[in-house]
């Protein structure tokens, strides 16, 4: 393969995936001829292991007719058809009947295990090594199974096998390791498992070329980046004197190349872009700077008409957001990472601080016949902000990773021998074990335990150890809200005095008024703290003559009022749909898969059920991939759907989802009483440490618990202490699943 021609990689790919010839010549018919309904001959025990047919097999194996050892013309055994088309069952018995786990046959030279690995069948792979099968064999391409499996893109499988006895860079007959092959593929979840466990990214193949030359050959951004991470060596040049970004510019990926620099933070040359602080300052300058600019934002649009204060406040709140991305964070992009800095915190804190300012210096000294009201405001503007700041600050509630590599290796094996490793029992980015309702938030790079949603304005994740934190502090802000609007309609109200409608915008008379109450009020000394009323009215106003008033008497507490109120259309959606959410024991993850999953009840991940049986029609040379993505509203609408929590209701099939919660079967359900104490108590209604829930009882959670207390009772104890360690229901001895219930499989999760 030349070096010139980088592409050239595509021919030896095909290859590599190529299936063997399916031409069974003992039989004398092939195995499209037994696809498609010829009847096969019930003495070929090779067309049976490919179907699957163990009663076949067991009999001919049984009578004589034929053994586990025995080869057709093209030196394929049957454990060999059993291994390429899943079928589990037939390969366990073939295997204990004598069959050769590690026999070579077929075009390819190659064992049952390798032809399992083509389809990144990893339970398949699982009971052949069991039955001590070599991963280090090589094919007549020089392909061991760790190379088929990155082939196959099947991460569990990869995931298992890098817990065997093989070299993660075991190179095939021209030097290409498997972190090459997963670049090259533009696989992501290969590339970062691979890199988790150690894979070079600093080997090289016969042409001289790097993993991260071929991740650029792909031009697939995410890998790219994810490789200089790891420490490539940029200025690496293949036998060509090529390094990797002159092969971008030549094969017209300098683009991508250029993109994953900047998302890493780094420039071409793959240093780290400077910024004008730490990373310690620099989260704190996003933190307070909102709280400026809303002060002159609101301070715009108090002193100027409304026809110029609107576009200078818009351009002021874009140069807030200008500074925050472009020069702080130092990203090109106005939307990608914003999340993860504490800007929408800030946001909120900044607006805590104004409200708090007119709440003191305005309405408690002019409003003194509410002191109830204020009261509660003053209870709930301190709840919204202790809240608030416990919700950012707490642990979400981060599952718990293996202490070492054997513990690991044992959950994994565990996990494949049960027909349970998948995306829904195993994180492939934490590299450990998923609890039930959990998932891994690629925001903050960890897996969170009852896991809700991840939340820019609160700089967290909403997971089981904060999300009461997350309930009070949005509940205390709606009220705290309402409460601020009454205090301030209040307060208008005592100092503007009544006045008739004015549609044809006659400002002269309420101008007159104004001036007039603001003058007497002045003289008395009852406003001290209440800036005058400015003398006239601008004509321009367009709104009903007492907002108009309003406007001009005290602008800025108008303003504020006016932007508090403005967080009521989506706090209230996004208060109502929680509290909703907790009756039913779900939380935002799961009822927005509803319609995509069927999480409750579902199926969830590629069980080993899901996997067997898998047919391969003659003909085929290798295997296709089909991926099928739908997404929901993108671009800057999504993003602002994503940042004000509504894009649950838009995104794939969440209203459907929202239409099937009310029906769908759920194991956690104990009412809506029940529920409620479930979720203020986390978990001790259930019985259950969330952060390290694994199965759902037989009996279910409600008969475990009951069984439990008996139990405790018989010994004298009391059920009051909070568990200790794993509990009965925390384990991995738990039991099974109920029938037909799976958690959740993630559409961007694995």
């Amino acid at each position: 393969m030349a070096a010139s021609d980088p592409t050239g990689i595509v021919t030896a790919k095909a290859g590599a995936s190529a299936a063997v010839s399916i031409e069974n010549a003992e039989g004398g018919m092939s195995l499209k001829d037994a696809l498609n309904g010829t009847e096969p001959d019930s003495d070929n025990i090779f067309l049976a292991a490919q179907r699957g047919d163990l009663q076949v097999v067991r009999e001919l194996i049984e009578s004589g007719k034929a053994k586990a050892t025995d080869r057709d013309e093209q030196n394929i055994t049957p454990l060999h058809w059993a291994a390429i088309n899943a079928q589990i069952a037939t390969c366990k018995y073939l295997l204990e009947q004598g069959a050769e786990v590690d026999a070579v046959g077929g075009d390819l030279v190659a064992t049952p295990m390798q032809w399992a690995a083509r389809n990144g069948y990893v339970y398949v792979i699982q009971l052949l090594i069991a039955h001590n099968a070599d991963p280090t064999i090589s094919d007549s391409q020089g392909f061991n199974t760790l190379h088929l499996v990155t082939h196959s893109s099947s991460v569990m499988a990869l995931l298992y096998l890098l817990h065997q006895p093989i070299a993660i860079d075991s190179q095939d007959s021209v030097g290409h390791t498997s972190l090459m092959w997963a670049a090259y593929q533009g696989d992501v979840l290969s590339v970062e498992l691979l890199l988790k466990h150690g894979a070079s990214v600093h080997a090289r193949d016969d042409q001289g070329m790097t993993p991260l030359h071929w991740a650029v050959v792909r031009g697939n951004k995410t890998c790219i980046r994810k490789i200089v991470e790891a420490g490539a060596d940029m200025n690496a040049r293949d036998n060509a004197g090529k390094t990797a970004r002159d092969m971008a510019v030549e094969l017209k990926a300098i683009g991508a190349y250029r993109r994953a620099l900047e998302e890493g933070g780094m420039g071409e040359d793959g240093g780290r872009k400077g910024k004008p602080f730490n990373d310690r300052n620099t989260r704190f300058a996003i933190l307070i700077l909102p709280a400026i600019f809303l002060y002159m934002i609101f301070t715009t649009l108090s002193i100027l008409p409304w026809y110029t204060g609107v576009p200078l406040a818009g351009a002021e709140f874009f140069g807030m957001h200008h500074i925050v991305t472009r020069v702080l964070l130092n990203h090109k992009s106005y939307t990608d990472n914003v999340t993860q800095s504490p800007y929408f915190s800030g946001i909120i804190t900044g607006s805590l601080v104004w409200v708090g300012f007119c709440w003191f210096t305005r309405l408690v000294h002019n409003t003194e016949g509410y002191a109830f009201t204020h009261l509660a405001f003053a209870i709930s503007f301190l709840l919204c902000a202790y809240n608030f700041f416990r919700a950012i600050t707490l642990d979400p509630g981060t599952c718990p990773k293996p202490a070492n590599d054997a513990e690991l290796k044992d959950i994994i094996e565990e996990l494949a021998s049960t027909g349970r490793l998948n995306g829904s029992t195993f994180c492939i980015y934490c590299v450990a074990r998923k609890p039930l309702r959990a998932k891994h938030c690629r925001v903050c790079d960890r897996c969170v335990g009852r896991f809700d949603h991840h939340c820019p304005w609160v700089w967290n994740c909403v997971g089981v150890n904060n999300h009461r934190q997350f309930i009070c502090f949005v509940l205390t802000l709606v009220i705290g809200i309402g409460l601020f609007d009454y205090l301030t309609y209040a307060y208008f109200s005592s100092v503007l005095p009544p006045m008739p409608d004015d549609p044809l915008g006659n400002s002269t008379m309420i101008a007159d008024t104004m001036s007039a109450v603001a003058t007497m009020a002045l003289s008395e000394g009852d406003m001290p703290t209440t800036p005058p009323a400015p003398p006239t009215i601008s004509s321009s106003c367009f709104l009903p003559a007492p907002i108009c008033a309003a406007t001009a008497y005290d602008p800025f507490l108008f303003v504020v009022a006016a932007w508090a109120s403005l967080q009521l259309s989506w706090t209230f959606v996004l208060v109502a749909s929680q509290l909703w959410q907790i009756a039913r024991q779900m939380t935002t993850l799961e009822v927005s898969n509803l319609g995509r999953f069927g999480y409750m009840g579902g199926r969830g991940g590629t069980s080993l059920s899901g996997q067997q049986g898998h047919t391969h029609n003659a003909g085929h040379e290798g295997h296709e991939h089909t991926h099928s993505h739908k997404h929901g509203a993108g671009g800057c609408w999504g993003f602002i759907l994503n940042i004000l929590g509504l894009d649950r209701f838009t995104k794939g099939k969440a209203g459907e989802g929202l239409a099937r919660a009310s029906t769908a079967a759920n194991p956690f359900d104990l009412g809506i009483i029940g529920n409620c104490k479930d979720f203020w108590t986390t978990g001790h209604e259930l019985g259950v440490e969330y952060d390290r829930l694994y199965d759902v009882p037989v009996e279910g959670f409600r008969a475990t618990r009951e069984r439990r207390l008996a139990e405790q009772r018989e010994r004298g104890e009391e059920y009051g202490a909070r568990r200790k360690g794993k509990g009965l229901l925390m384990g991995l001895g738990i039991g099974r699943s109920n029938a037909g219930y799976q958690p959740i499989r993630m559409d961007d999760q694995v």
